[in-house]
């Protein structure tokens, strides 16, 4: 659901939980995330801006294979 959506249900359904129940959806639910983040200074205040690029559900076996191949490489540089 896009930002906006979810504003406008915030704003329209203060007494029918509607928005409660759609941010319940997606607590505690894992995603992959790519993000990329701009630092900005304005008036000697330093700011990030930080954008999600991409969203993705994870793959536990993918993620699995991925976490052994960086120990096993951890292990040879040792």
């Amino acid at each position: 659901m896009s930002a906006d959506k979810l504003s406008e249900l915030r704003s329209q359904d203060v007494e029918s939980k509607v928005y409660s129940r759609e941010l319940e959806k997606v607590t505690w639910v894992p995603y992959v995330l790519r993000i990329s983040v701009l630092q900005t200074e304005y008036m000697n205040e330093k700011r990030q801006h930080i954008t999600i690029r991409s969203l993705s559900s994870v793959n536990w076996e993918h993620e699995s294979k991925y976490l052994l191949e960086q120990i096993a490489s951890m292990k040879k540089e040792a």
